[in-house]
């Protein structure tokens, strides 16, 4: 008797189904391959010219200290934030490489984000909300971390290191209207007048050439704080700093293959990070939070619980 080995009916449709569970099984794997994946997966971070250059020879350095934000290792803000989404993903699990890939502005890189053509920078929320092609983080910088001093030429600095706060009524200010945390804060601040200028260059230009009084600046890790831009350097008033009104995060794009997981991971890294202590100290590194700062005065406390601007940030 032969056995009974089911209808032609049947028999057919065997082949059939172990076709579809496999390929059911190639979906899976290709769905969750980034994460997963014996080679690590490489992540496009857009990085600024100016930057570029220190970005990409620590991400070749085998020697991870310049990633590690140690005191000996001055950090710009770009290899800041190389450093902490390199450590996040490692911390959540993620076997990846970041790869900097160049961008001439912050507006650039965040479309190449939007568009898929990178896949991760960190911006401000009110930037990443309204764009339904990125996905935030958990926050690098909270709101009312991200601090700011009040920049003057060396012959203001000298002359006027004793000036009143009330007085930035008198004295005129100047910055790039795109950058709207600082124009916003700015306005706050009420100055004699306020400039766009259309360049950072055109910034420290115009405040050495006497055209105008300051600008806000990020504290840079120096000991005297000085900023330096080509041949100019500016100072900060002293006893004075000025609070940014937003939290920073980083924008993920929705077209990473397994961004859902992706973004799972790095919020987990993140979250360790802040809790380590490590997120702190690569801003305390960098001059972004500066302790020789701490008990300076801030400008404009309301910041803190202020609402962002809804408009673009080009910074």
């Amino acid at each position: 008797m032969r056995p009974d080995t089911g209808s032609p009916r049947q028999q057919a449709r065997a082949p059939i189904r172990l076709a579809l569970s496999f390929a059911l099984y190639l979906l899976t794997l290709f769905a969750n391959g980034p994460l997963h994946a014996a080679e690590p997966l490489e992540i496009r971070l857009p990085v600024r010219e100016s930057e570029f250059d220190d970005v990409l020879a620590c991400q070749l350095d085998p020697d991870s200290a310049c990633r590690s934000c140690l005191a000996d290792h001055p950090s710009s803000a770009s290899l800041v934030i190389y450093s902490i989404l390199q450590e996040a993903l490692t911390t959540g699990g993620i076997k990846a490489k970041v790869k900097p890939v160049l961008s001439p502005n912050s507006e650039r890189s965040r479309k190449m984000v939007s568009d898929g053509l990178a896949d991760v920078k960190s911006d401000w929320e009110f930037n990443i909300d309204p764009d339904p092609d990125l996905l935030k983080s958990a926050p690098i910088l909270r709101k009312g971390e991200f601090e700011k001093g009040v920049y003057v030429s060396q012959d203001a600095f000298i002359l006027n290191g004793e000036r009143r706060i009330s007085d930035l009524h008198d004295m005129r200010a100047v910055s790039i209207r795109t950058w709207r945390l600082d124009w916003q804060a700015l306005e706050n601040l009420a100055p004699k007048s306020l400039t766009s200028a259309p360049t950072t260059l055109q910034i420290y230009s115009l405040i050495n050439a006497g055209r105008a009084d300051f600008t806000l600046l990020e504290f840079s890790s120096e000991p005297d704080l000085a900023r330096r831009y080509e041949d100019i350097t500016l100072y900060p008033m002293p006893g004075v700093k000025v609070i940014l009104p937003d939290s920073q995060h980083f924008m993920v794009s929705r077209r990473l293959t397994g961004a859902q997981n992706f973004i799972k991971a790095l919020d987990h890294g993140l979250t360790a990070l802040r809790q380590s202590g490590f997120i702190r100290q690569c801003m305390v590194n960098s001059g972004i939070i500066n302790e020789k700062v701490a008990d300076w005065k801030i400008l404009n406390p309301l910041a803190a619980t202020a609402g962002a601007p809804k408009t673009s940030q080009s910074q």
